[in-house]
């Protein structure tokens, strides 16, 4: 009796097919998980790639102040980094509080304009990563600083008013503007406080403004010249004080000679 010899179904194609598709999968595996993993790391020209990278805010900083005013004025800067970090600046005007710190800090920068002309002054604080493996980070803090100048001017600059009678009343006006740039606050007096010349408005303002003037020779007197001085004060601005001479006169007999003589009687 002859044995039967039972043959198994070849299987090679489909073996190879498999096996050629589990290496393709593999393949693309390997590629993708190249790529998406370049595309999870911080990029290898990235600023600061030894701590990360340093971020202010604001990047801007703008403020202003009056000529000759002593008050600093102060700004917060927000810093973010990976590590730890030192704030320079080459413009003495600038003063930076605290000069390092960690990831997380508050920079307070304080401009000084005491020894500040007028206009407008630029300077910089940079911020720059402590030295750590790879290339250093740093950010730039640019700072714009404006100096302004109010320029008092006043007009009349001076009063001159001739009585009549023994009770004569003058009234008039002083103008006050500001010609350069900035807020301008005046304040007004009497130099020698004579109560024959007074104010009937306010004597504190802002430019633009005026003062209402009022001048009488009731209680002085008959014949004679009586002066006072207005000033009027701007704290800060060019020109200030400034001075307006006021007289009041009455001549013998309607006389327009200056023989009389000046007289200051409060």
């Amino acid at each position: 009796m002859r044995a039967t010899r039972r043959t198994q179904p070849s299987l090679g194609p489909v073996v190879t097919a498999l096996a050629t598709g589990m290496v393709v999968l593999l393949s693309g595996l390997v590629v993708n998980g190249c790529r998406i993993s370049r595309l999870l790391s911080p990029s290898g020209g990235a600023a600061g790639s030894g701590g990360g990278v340093i971020v202010v805010v604001p990047s801007l900083v703008r403020d202003s102040a009056i000529a000759g005013a002593s008050t600093h004025r102060v700004t917060t800067v927000a810093v973010t980094n990976g590590g730890q970090w030192t704030a320079t600046t080459d413009d003495s005007w600038i003063h930076v509080t605290p000069a390092s710190g960690g990831s997380r800090a508050t920079i307070l920068f304080s401009l000084d304009p005491k020894d500040l002309s007028p206009g407008l002054h630029r300077g910089e604080v940079t911020i720059r990563e402590q030295e750590t493996e790879g290339e250093e980070a740093s950010a730039t803090v640019a700072v714009s600083f404006l100096i302004q100048q109010p320029i008092l001017k006043v007009k009349p600059d001076k009063f001159e008013f001739r009585a009549n009678t023994s009770n004569s009343v003058f009234h008039d006006t002083l103008y006050i503007t500001n010609e350069g740039t900035g807020p301008l606050v005046w304040t007004a007096t009497t130099e020698r406080h004579s109560r024959w010349l007074r104010f009937e408005s306010d004597t504190t303002g802002t430019a633009p403004g005026i003062i209402a003037v009022r001048a009488s020779n009731q209680g002085l007197a008959f014949f004679g010249t009586f002066k006072e001085t207005i000033i009027v004060h701007s704290p800060g601005a060019k020109n200030s004080p400034k001075r307006i001479e006021v007289t009041i006169r009455r001549k013998h007999g309607g006389d327009d000679d200056d023989d009389d003589d000046d007289s200051t009687i409060p």
